[in-house]
């Protein structure tokens, strides 16, 4: 299954195996193989997420009760909105790809998908997934401007409410939000922690995995909701808040903020950062799935800044001061005590 690991999710939607395991058509045996493939291949869960809910939303359509002349005016729209590209293998799915407006944009812009179902009432929101070892950039329709960080997931509504400009965030973004004349708040949602704007420029990390939420204040002033307890704190400009998700505790202090939003010019900053904090960055920055030997115990940390070094290069620089070996296999580094 190793060529699965170079899949984009619109790969996967067209692959025949691969909408099976999604669909529950295949056995356990086999089944269990798609299993091995995520433990092998975490980074490829986002795009399997994404193709999952493509295919889901192909089956549920399959009992739509939209008209033929709906399907076939929406199909007709479809096509004039969107660039050339491969048909999907899978005939079936073709009828119901009509009822969906879908946008699929790989590259610098990461991976956007946006859906409009044909109803009385229109729910629709965008989402882009950018893949790790990537970055992007986006303008709102209120104007305001959001970087995205490696590994990110990042969902908006086709049009904001009246009374909340509200998105939803899973991994890393920079926002330098525009203020409204109506205090139309911008607020950034995540499991854990609400940020509540009305204009000013921020950093969000809020990766799933990582069991924690971060936000930096570079200007302005923000209102950070604890989801949990309901309990709010401000943030004035240089300060930085965090919140621990499996304690519950929030911490605040002064900080750099250049050392937190410097990745959107493409700089990786590191100050007093412990290895495993430097690995963990290395593999979204890189897209690699990095693998430490257990026996290897670093305690030194770490201040540098990382610009255009390549992965070999970045493994070189650390080599020089800690006691390790490295070997890269395709995507995979095994790192080992020297």
């Amino acid at each position: 299954m190793k060529k699965y690991a170079q899949y984009t999710a619109d790969d996967f939607v067209m692959d025949d195996e691969f909408r099976a395991w999604a669909l529950g058509k295949l056995s356990k045996e086999s089944a269990g193989e798609w299993a091995l493939f995520l433990d092998r291949y975490p980074r490829k869960k986002a795009d399997i997420d994404q193709a999952i809910f493509i295919l889901e939303g192909f089956e549920h359509l399959a009992e739509s009760s939209a008209s033929e002349e709906q399907i076939n005016r929406m199909w007709g729209n479809f096509k004039k909105q969107t660039a050339p590209r491969r048909i999907l293998a899978y005939s079936g799915f073709l009828r119901y790809a009509a009822v969906f407006i879908i946008a699929l944009m790989i590259g610098a812009w990461g991976y956007k998908t946006v859906f409009s179902v044909m109803s009385e009432e229109v729910v629709a929101t965008n989402e882009i997934i950018v893949p790790y070892g990537e970055r992007s950039e986006i303008v709102l329709y209120d104007g305001t401007r959001v970087w995205l960080n490696s590994g990110t997931r990042f969902t908006f509504p086709t049009s904001f409410s009246t009374h909340e400009r509200r998105i939803l965030l899973d991994g890393e973004a920079f926002f330098d939000v525009v203020r409204k004349d109506n205090e139309q708040p911008f607020v950034v949602s995540t499991p854990a922690m609400d940020i509540k704007v009305l204009g000013t420029r921020f950093n969000v990390n809020a990766y799933s995995e990582d069991h924690k939420v971060t936000t930096t204040l570079e200007e302005g002033k923000i209102l950070a909701i604890n989801n949990a307890t309901h309990e709010d704190a401000d943030l004035l400009p240089g300060n930085q808040l965090s919140l621990d998700i499996s304690s519950g505790e929030t911490t605040q202090r002064k900080v750099v903020t250049e050392l937190y939003t410097s990745w959107k010019e493409n700089l990786l900053r590191f100050q007093d950062a412990s290895f495993e904090q430097v690995v963990k960055k290395m593999e979204r920055w890189y897209d690699v799935d990095i693998t430490i030997e257990k026996n290897l115990n670093v305690t030194k940390l770490y201040t540098m800044t990382i610009k255009t070094e390549s992965l070999r290069e970045m493994l070189n620089l650390l080599s020089y001061t800690t006691p390790m070996n490295y070997e890269i296999d395709e995507d995979q580094v095994f790192i080992s005590h020297r």
